[in-house]
């Protein structure tokens, strides 16, 4: 069956985007959980380079939700969408996912940003022609952290191995590193002194996505103590918008995919 007429793709994802100042708005309202660490972890996360996956527990290491199987690679391409539209869209969906689920822990969350986001993934989910990712809901707020990392990488609604199979397994990888990406963006304004939460989630899946380590960086870098949340904000929002521009651009990514 033929695809529907559509706008062009940018136009959907700058559709996709286009509210997160009314997201950053409640991000600046949350009140910061308490993050108790101990020395010899905060080591292991200071030098990521030495240690490697060390930090990252075995529902990351071990997750196979990237990986084609035998007969899964004869099957098409979605027929409308490039492999450089797949990519920039596989990571937007994933920071829409991550967005909401951090939103949906907070009662101040509003519902406009909430059916937004949720409307923005479905489209674009259908464009690239796979299943629109589940929404997470926490079940035990101080477990939120740990719940996440298991709902992105046991991947339950398939959404990361439709892309992997679909497009590419990096794809897939850039899936998981926009929902781990978009969770640790809104929190981290409201967390000075502290490196994004998924600080080793979001260098594994980068480095398996070959992004330029200059791209994500510093979210490995510890906040200021005495940054204030609009500066946080306003470097987020730049570092953000350099992960969309370079995975916009086929001449930066082409070359790396595998398929």
């Amino acid at each position: 069956m033929a695809a529907p007429a559509a706008r062009p793709f940018t136009s959907r994802l700058r559709n996709l985007v286009a509210f997160v100042a009314i997201v950053w708005g409640v991000a600046t309202t949350f009140v910061a959980f308490d993050m108790v660490a101990l020395s010899g972890v905060d080591l292991v996360l200071s030098r990521p380079t030495l240690f490697g996956d060390l930090a990252l527990s075995r529902t990351v290491t071990e997750s196979t939700a990237c990986e084609v199987r035998p007969g899964e690679t004869t099957e098409r391409r979605t027929p409308n969408v490039d492999a450089g539209e797949a990519r920039m869209g596989a990571w937007l969906l994933g920071v829409s996912l991550g967005r909401d689920a951090l939103l949906r822990q907070y009662a101040g969350a509003k519902v406009q940003a909430l059916d937004q986001l949720g409307a923005g993934r479905s489209a674009l989910a259908d464009r690239l022609g796979v299943p629109a990712p589940a929404v997470f809901r926490v079940e035990q707020m101080a477990n939120a952290n740990i719940e996440f990392v298991a709902f992105v990488e046991q991947d339950s609604g398939l959404t990361a191995h439709r892309l992997a199979v679909t497009s590419s397994p990096r794809a897939c990888e850039l899936f998981k590193l926009g929902a781990f990406w978009g969770y640790s963006e809104m929190i981290r304004p409201a967390l000075p002194g502290e490196r994004a939460v998924f600080a080793m989630e979001i260098r594994h899946h980068a480095l398996r996505a070959e992004v330029p380590e200059p791209l994500w960086g510093p979210m490995l870098q510890r906040v200021p103590a005495d940054a204030k949340s609009d500066d946080v904000i306003t470097q987020m929002t730049a570092l953000t918008d350099g992960m969309t521009t370079y995975l916009s651009d086929p001449a930066a990514t082409q070359p790396k995919d595998p398929r």
